[in-house]
């Protein structure tokens, strides 16, 4: 039997095969490995160590555990103590933010304030009034509402919301209110100034001291809900004790005195702005007999005083809407105001100045000084179109001041304008008989002195013969007639030529008052 066998080429074939193979197998197995490894062991590792550090993330931070460890106490006998757990920090309240009323004037801030004082809404008007210092809006808030329910206060109406002017930085306006048995309106003053973010705000509130005395003199048990209780017992105050200070009250007001921290302050008379305010009132209602009394007479000329009010008469003029009182000076003893004010018939807006003075800080102001050449230059300008000057104060040439009145030319009759000065004037004279005035009549140069000297006597007794229309004594009215001795202004140009508006102002009487 004959056994077959491989020959050695073949077994060298089957080798070289399976060598070829191998590599390729060895690959394969170790690709399978690392797959099984990273699917059961390397993946889910690296999928707890991303979970961790997530948690890590959303978790507030404690203490670590090496710290922890050296925190940690023992007792006395040496065992240890638990540390306490670690509390995460609160996160801070925001800041309140700051009330913002957004008031764009003045005057809607004093408006705002007499509706809510009206309509009973005292905690709003009382957040509002210390809107610059909200820690005192409760002591507001319980101010006012003493003041309309305990004293039962009588609030004007939206028009009467007043501003005076401006003193420094501070834009003060005033709200007119009544008490009962008061036989007078009383003022809350507001001093207000600018802010960016909240527009107008309150700064300092001044009452009047028959208010504030009220105020100190009523025992408050209303008010004790709305305000929180005093540290110490305060005693009801009695009739003509000094007053303690109350929880509805700075002691500012309890004291009748001002502190400069505290929002309300009392006061202690009129101050230079009201003063003033009151002055130019009267002048602009043409009152001089009310104007009267509040100038130094020895300084200031009754005939300035009354050509002023002849103005204002005239020309229609009204405080100005916005600033119309500056103080340029204010000193304790000493203020300079300037008085702006418009004409809307004349279509001009102008100033005149005041000067104030007090002998001391316990004294009353008085006008000791009238700048009025602005205003006075303003008129003439103004009027000047109508033919005939309008000057209603001049300076005569023997000294010292005069009312004018003009002529038309070779006339005698009486300008409309000169009858409206004459009725002022008629007022004066028969609110005090024993007064008189001397009336003096002037020409122009034109014609001859005889002439003239006649044409000026009947022009003063023309304005005589008016003022006794108007009910004036003849006894307390003196004429004199000059003719053309005293002009005002030259005739001619310098160069010879004649001048028509300076003869105009030379046809004239003078009045002067002997007051």
């Amino acid at each position: 039997m004959r056994l077959s066998s491989s020959s050695p080429s073949s077994r060298h074939s089957r080798r070289l095969s399976f060598g070829g193979v191998a590599p390729i197998l060895i690959i394969l197995v170790a690709l399978i490995i690392s797959a099984v490894v990273f699917f059961f062991f390397t993946r889910p590792a690296m999928e707890k160590k991303t979970a961790e550090a997530e948690a890590a993330k959303t978790t507030p931070q404690t203490t670590s555990p090496a710290k922890a460890e050296t925190s940690v106490a023992t007792t006395p006998t040496g065992q240890p103590t638990p540390a306490p757990a670690s509390t995460p920090d609160k996160p801070k309240a925001a800041p309140a933010p700051a009330p913002s009323f957004g008031f764009a004037r003045p005057l809607d801030v004093g408006k705002e304030m007499l509706r809510g004082l009206t309509a009973g809404e005292f905690e709003k008007i009382g957040s509002m009034a210390a809107a610059s210092d909200p820690t005192q809006a409760t002591t507001a808030t319980g101010i006012f509402q003493r003041l309309m329910k305990d004293l039962g206060a009588k609030m004007g109406t939206e028009d009467q919301v007043e501003l005076l002017g401006m003193v420094e930085n501070k834009t003060r306006i005033v709200i007119p209110f009544t008490l009962p048995n008061q036989p007078s309106p009383l003022r809350l003053q507001l001093d207000l100034e600018r802010d960016e973010r909240m527009g107008w705000k309150i700064t300092r509130l001044e009452l009047p001291k028959e208010a504030a005395a009220a105020l100190a003199t009523k025992t408050e048990p209303a008010m004790a809900a709305a305000t929180p209780a005093p540290t110490a017992t305060v005693d009801p105050i009695k009739p003509g004790a000094t007053p303690a200070p109350s929880p509805t009250m700075p002691a500012t007001t309890a004291a009748a005195k001002s502190d400069s921290k505290s929002l309300f302050a009392i006061s202690q008379g009129d101050d230079a702005l009201t003063f003033g305010s009151d002055f130019v009132h009267a002048l602009l209602k043409h009152d001089f007999i009310a104007a009267r009394k509040f100038v130094d007479e020895k300084k200031v000329p009754a005939e300035r005083l009354a050509g002023l009010c002849i103005v204002f008469e005239e020309g229609q003029y009204e405080f100005k809407p916005t600033k119309p009182l500056i103080i340029t000076v204010a000193n304790p003893e000493v203020s300079w105001i300037i008085a702006q004010v418009q004409s809307q018939s004349l279509q001009q807006s102008t100033e005149f100045g005041l000067e104030l003075q007090r002998s001391g800080l316990d004294q009353p102001w008085r006008v000791v000084g009238l700048n009025l050449s602005e205003i006075l230059s303003s008129f003439a300008n103004s009027t000047s179109k109508l033919g005939v000057p309008y000057t209603p104060i001049v300076k005569n040439p023997k000294g010292g001041e005069s009312l004018a009145l003009y002529f038309e030319y070779d006339q005698a009759e009486l300008h409309p304008r000169a009858q409206k000065q004459l009725e002022i004037v008629a007022g004066l004279l028969k609110s005090d008989p024993t007064k008189k005035l001397h009336i003096e009549g002037h020409t122009d140069d034109k014609g001859t002195d005889d002439y003239n000297l006649q044409l000026s006597r009947s022009r003063a007794e023309t304005v005589k013969r008016q003022l006794g229309a108007l009910g004036v004594a003849q006894e307390q009215i003196v004429t004199v007639a000059l003719g053309k001795a005293q002009p005002l202004s030259p005739n001619q140009k310098a160069d010879g030529t004649d001048d028509p508006e300076g003869r105009s102002k030379n046809r004239r009487a003078e009045i002067f008052l002997d007051f």
